[in-house]
């Protein structure tokens, strides 16, 4: 069995979907199956400095990786640009009629009614199973407007059943597949983590939080969070205590807001935000602060959805402060292996919860090993993919 990830995202430097997709390559290697990544657009936009400049490689954990377009970066000409999407497309379906055989997998990532569509139809006519990778409501991560509803209830009922697997990343997400997909095959596969994952150690590093989601408040809560760092460095003034963060402040969202929360408590100097990340800077970060906060809402999205950036934290034994939504509920324990908050007017719980792990360092690394326990058993990959493996062997 060969294992072909379709992705509509960039590789092999990205957000969320590229870590999972890692993870899932890598799992499968170490179990002894191939898997390789196909992109079928270029991901980079013209003019901004690219995470991603190769057309197709390898990438550090051995996978071949390429972009059907030929290019990692997209044309600056809006009509040269349509055409090397459809040529992109196009060259990816003959690809899979061409590669795929009928023990291989394909696992469609991200995509649209009509691209995800045709890529099922093309594993029909090659007779070559297809599953979805199930990570978040379909067209739920944006502002729920008439045209989202439209696109989700065309997914849901054209495209879904159209598929033989899907891979779901929560209890939600699986009985929504359940209820519009009821011939299919589903399996919970919860989030998941490399096993080789190497981080630098930071000799005298400063005591910091360390935050690397987005700077949306929809998504990541990244005004409770901010403002209750303010209010813990109020009440711990003689502490050197830093917040860290990637993304840039200028591309927020809520950037005015951030800007007010930072002057009204002073902490200019403390909250310092670096831009894109490379792997290597990243897991030097992560390994070394003394807590992260994933303040999700109560919302759609959050309540579908299941953090990534959790298990990467969880991996380097730092604690992690998130609340009580969706998933991550059925496995974290407040105080236990991690701190948990209620949903939504938790400014003040966030402040408690950072000046405890300041003041107690004993228990808040306990925790953080608490919370790594969970890296070596449920979101192992190499025993995610095994499962997977398993699954789809049964159901042949």
């Amino acid at each position: 069995m060969k294992v072909y990830f379709v992705m509509k995202n960039g590789y092999p430097n990205g957000l969320a979907s590229v870590a999972r997709v890692k993870s899932y390559s890598l799992g499968f290697k170490n179990n002894g199956i191939e898997s390789e990544v196909i992109l079928p657009v270029s991901s980079e936009k013209y003019g901004i400095h690219p995470k991603n400049t190769q057309a197709c490689g390898i990438d550090e954990n051995g996978v071949h990786f390429h972009y059907s377009s030929g290019s990692a970066t997209r044309k600056s000409n809006v009509f040269k640009r349509l055409v090397s999407d459809i040529y992109g497309y196009t060259k990816t379906l003959i690809y899979i009629l061409k590669k795929s055989k009928k023990d291989d997998v394909i696992v469609a990532y991200e995509g649209g009614v009509l691209w995800m569509g045709l890529l099922a139809l093309c594993c029909h006519i090659k007779q070559t199973p297809i599953a979805m990778e199930l990570n978040e409501l379909p067209f739920g991560m944006s502002n729920e407007t008439w045209k989202c509803r439209y696109k989700r209830l065309l997914m849901l009922n054209l495209v879904f059943p159209l598929y033989d697997y899907f891979f779901a990343i929560s209890t939600s997400l699986a009985n929504l597949a359940k209820e519009y997909s009821p011939k299919s095959k589903i399996i919970k596969v919860p989030i998941i983590v490399e096993n080789k994952m190497e981080g630098e150690d930071w000799q005298d590093a400063p005591k910091y939080l360390f935050h690397s989601g987005t700077l949306s408040e929809q998504k990541d809560g990244i005004l409770g969070m901010l403002q209750g760092f303010g209010i813990a460095c109020q009440e711990m003034p003689d502490e050197d205590l830093y917040y860290f963060m990637t993304g840039t402040l200028e591309t927020s969202p809520v950037a005015k807001e951030m800007l007010s929360i930072i002057e009204r408590y002073k902490i200019k100097e403390r909250v310092v935000f670096f831009g894109f990340l490379n792997a290597t800077e990243l897991r030097k970060y992560q390994k070394n602060c003394i807590l992260t906060i994933i303040n999700k809402h109560k919302t759609q999205q959050n309540t579908y959805c299941f953090s990534t950036k959790l298990g990467e934290y969880l991996y380097f034994a730092r604690p992690v402060l998130t609340t009580a939504v969706g998933e991550s509920t059925n496995y974290l324990i407040d105080n236990n292996n991690a701190y948990v908050i209620p949903p939504e007017n938790n400014v003040r719980e966030i402040a408690n919860k950072i000046v405890y792990a300041v003041k107690h360092p004993k228990e808040n690394r306990t925790i953080g090993q608490k919370g790594h326990e969970l890296t070596e058993t449920v979101f192992n990959c190499d025993y995610q993919t095994k499962r997977i493996y398993n699954f789809i062997s049964n159901a042949r």
